[in-house]
């Protein structure tokens, strides 16, 4: 992936971020794997293919089960209507096919 602009010209700016990221999706009343299935949901929401790549890897990662998953994008499918099912497809399972999940 490209660098972004901000972490070329706004270092400090950009150090900051990924100190936010580490201080949300550390362990808490909701487990890493739960905030990172969460992360799946609005990547897909947001129509983000990178980041549902990144998150739904971690997610996976972290033990999160092929049913977990399901449900998770079940969330989305609730939230944003039938396309997310047919937009995410092909994303979803070529990952899960990466990651050996069954």
């Amino acid at each position: 992936m490209e660098k972004s602009l901000i972490e070329e010209e706004l270092k400090e700016v950009w150090k900051s971020y990924l100190s936010l990221i580490d201080g949300v999706m550390a362990e808490g009343a909701l487990s890493t794997k739960t905030k990172e299935l969460m992360a799946v949901i609005l990547s897909i929401a947001g129509h983000c293919e990178p980041c549902i790549k990144i998150h739904l890897r971690r997610a996976i990662k972290l033990g999160a089960t092929r049913k977990e998953i399901a449900e998770s994008i079940a969330i989305t499918l609730l939230m944003m209507g039938g396309p997310i099912d047919v937009w995410t497809r092909s994303t979803i399972k070529e990952i899960m096919d990466q990651l050996g999940v069954k």
